[in-house]
């Protein structure tokens, strides 16, 4: 990965297939990167990755900024369905992290 990479995705909304575009927009090792979507599932996406290290191993932090289309719908969905769908991937990859590098 390096500034100016483009990721593409196919993922499955609803069991629908998605694609998304992100770009490395920041990319200074290792305490951030950030990645922004130019095309898939939100009308605006903006996820900052920072790693931290600690007295004990490395710390990371997500901030994650986005929209969703639809207006108002768009609103009720996330509250629905989004944020809880966001908390599970974000769950799961704390689980892979612990499992491939140890819990503190």
């Amino acid at each position: 990965m390096r500034l100016g990479t483009l990721i593409d995705y196919r993922i499955r909304l609803l069991r629908m297939p998605v694609r998304w575009t992100t770009y490395i927009s920041a990319f200074d090792p290792p305490e951030v990167f950030v990645d922004v979507q130019l095309r898939g599932p939100y009308s605006f996406w903006h996820h900052t990755h920072r790693f931290e290290q600690a007295e004990q191993g490395t710390v990371i932090e997500d901030e994650v900024l986005y929209l969703l289309p639809f207006g108002p719908f768009g609103h009720l969905v996330h509250f629905i369905w989004v944020r809880k769908e966001l908390e599970r991937i974000f769950a799961y990859r704390r689980e892979r992290i612990a499992q491939m590098f140890g819990q503190l």
